[in-house]
């Protein structure tokens, strides 16, 4: 999950940082899947209403800067590792023992935050009247069946 930065003058498309620029990412791909959360863990760690997320395959993710994790059991009740920018608190990525083999990326640090498309809204049961899914996106109660969300373009 740690390397370097490209060495490209050309951002890639999918690149960001936490608010103090001292974690930095970079995926070599398109993410695998994106949606907006609403389940309580991600509200908690976050402190907002619901957190844009994108997942990528591990090995396409470049991350640099210092890092604090902090793990606990997730939404669906699998193990969360959330990882934090050390110096600004930021939360930038987690592994999920639920989806082995990707990383999730949260969509606010993305240097072009136009390149986040969510495909769906996840535990919306849990969404507050103020903060309503979007009408536009396929919506589940908590994961979806199977936990299969909608095809990436």
């Amino acid at each position: 999950m740690r390397g370097h930065m490209p060495s490209d003058t050309t951002m890639p498309a999918y690149a960001g940082a936490c608010l103090c620029g001292g974690v930095q990412w970079a995926a070599s791909e398109r993410p695998t899947l994106q949606f907006n959360c609403y389940c309580i863990d991600c509200r908690k760690s976050t402190g907002a209403a619901f957190v844009p997320i994108m997942f990528f395959r591990a090995e396409s993710v470049k991350i640099i800067g210092a890092l604090s994790r902090f793990s606990s059991p997730g939404g669906s009740g699998h193990p969360m590792h959330r990882d934090f920018c050390s110096r600004c608190g930021a939360q930038v990525a987690a592994e999920v023992a639920l989806m082995p083999g990707l990383i999730s990326i949260q969509a606010g640090t993305l240097a072009d935050i136009e390149a986040f498309t969510p495909r769906a809204s996840i535990f919306v049961s849990h969404a507050p009247d103020w903060a309503a899914p979007r009408d536009d996106l396929p919506r589940f109660e908590r994961l979806p069946p199977g936990r299969s969300l909608p095809a990436q373009d």
